[in-house]
């Protein structure tokens, strides 16, 4: 008798099953095992469907996708609202590989940012904006500048530069790339490249017939052929102003730095704010480099790899840490810039977890790797401390006490 085929995929006879797979039928060669495999993708899809448009829909009170970036914008009653921007993406990482090449990157699908408007008071979404994008966004900010809010897109894979800015009290938008393109001639070859320099206040543009170092500066709202005319500009400011500035203790980036106060004319403080960590604890130098200033010590306090995030006419806002080594606990300190004393000082335990510093657990979670996903800003009586991919927490400007935190 001839041998029967099974679904098992092994040849029966009247003595009995035998052990020889046999190749060229199986039970997946029939279309109850497509039908299976159909519903399995189908379902799937639901799920992805569900997570990115249905879930959102049902909880317009939520704050959905990866958190980026943030900013402040005070209301006219007093109050502050918080604009918050997230990755709204679909992610993954995708590997190719093909004869003699291997490569892997991250991908999107409905690649987008959410931008929503917050009450921290009511704990409510007061407005959602969603804004569609080619590929993968790897560098945004958002600021608040002269009663707008504009959000700043860096070129990469298929997203070209964008430069978008919104009405802070409707949150609509006011001007798009276009719009901003047609104010400046300079511009008129359109944008390829944008970097926004978050210590200096300026945007660097790079556009599509080959100019490589056109400037707008948020310091004086004007466009400048290069950075170097900007600089010329800034040089020649008048009156005396004062900064706070980190100086090492001894010759080179040491991690021991003090708090110096340096005044002198605005002009010169404004065109050597990369040199002024070098020469504020010496009183020759700076006097000779930077036009006759002078500065004084904050306290006789060590801020160990200390870092300024904010400064204003106000304060500074610090952070530093606590120990040197392969763990370390990070403080964020306030400095009121005119009486010349700490304000407050807020420790680890109420600061983001993750700013923590444990290289035992983690090597990313060094200084070097972390120290770029924090900011820090100031807005009337709120300091706010964004974690990249953690979230914001406010805490009051006069005490330092923790007003909220929203994990995202």
């Amino acid at each position: 008798m001839e041998p029967q085929i099974n679904y098992s995929g092994y040849q029966t006879s009247n003595s009995g099953t035998t052990g020889t797979k046999v190749y060229g039928r199986s039970g997946c060669a029939n279309k109850g095992c497509f039908g299976i495999v159909g519903f399995a993708i189908l379902a799937i899809v639901i799920i992805l469907a569900g997570i990115f448009f249905a879930y959102p829909a049902l909880t317009p009170n939520s704050i959905h996708g990866d958190f980026m970036d943030m900013t402040v914008v005070p209301q006219k009653d007093g109050s502050q609202k918080v604009w918050i921007l997230t990755d709204g993406s679909f992610s993954f990482i995708q590997t190719t590989k093909s004869p003699g090449s291997y490569s892997t990157g991250r991908k999107c699908y409905f690649c987008k940012t959410w931008t929503y408007i917050y009450d921290p008071v009511s704990e409510k979404v007061l407005k959602k904006i969603k804004t569609p994008y080619e590929d993968i966004i790897t560098s945004i900010q958002i600021l608040y500048h002269n009663n707008q809010v504009w959000v700043l897109t860096s070129e990469y894979g298929q997203n070209e530069p964008r430069i978008e800015i919104f009405d802070s009290e409707t949150g609509d938008i006011v001007t798009d790339t276009k719009a901003f393109i047609a104010k400046y001639p300079i511009l008129s070859g359109g944008l390829a490249g944008l970097h926004y320099n978050e210590e200096e206040k300026y945007l660097n543009l790079k556009t599509k017939d080959g100019r490589q170092d056109v400037t707008y500066s948020f310091l004086t709202d004007k466009m400048y052929d290069t950075y170097s005319t900007l600089y010329e500009e800034l040089d020649k400011a008048t009156g005396e102003g004062s900064v706070l500035v980190l100086c090492s203790e001894s010759s080179g980036a040491a991690p021991r730095k003090k708090a110096f106060l340096v005044t002198g004319p605005k002009g010169k403080l404004n065109s050597n704010k990369s040199s002024l960590e070098s020469y504020a604890n010496n009183a020759e130098s700076l006097k000779f480099f930077v036009g006759g200033a002078t500065s004084e010590p904050v306290s006789e306090k060590v801020y160990l790899e200390g870092l300024i995030y904010y400064q204003d006419n106000d304060c500074a806002l610090i952070i530093s840490l606590d120990q040197l080594g392969k763990k370390s606990n990070r403080i964020l300190t306030c400095i009121d810039l005119k009486s010349k004393k700490e304000k407050w000082t807020v420790n680890q335990d109420q600061l983001f977890k993750k700013m923590k510093i444990d290289e035992e657990k983690d090597t990313f979670s060094s200084l070097f790797f972390t120290k770029d996903d924090i900011k820090v800003i100031r807005s009337a009586n709120l300091v706010l401390v964004k974690l990249k991919g953690e979230g914001v927490m406010a805490f009051d400007y006069d005490s330092g006490k923790k007003l909220w935190t929203l994990n995202l």
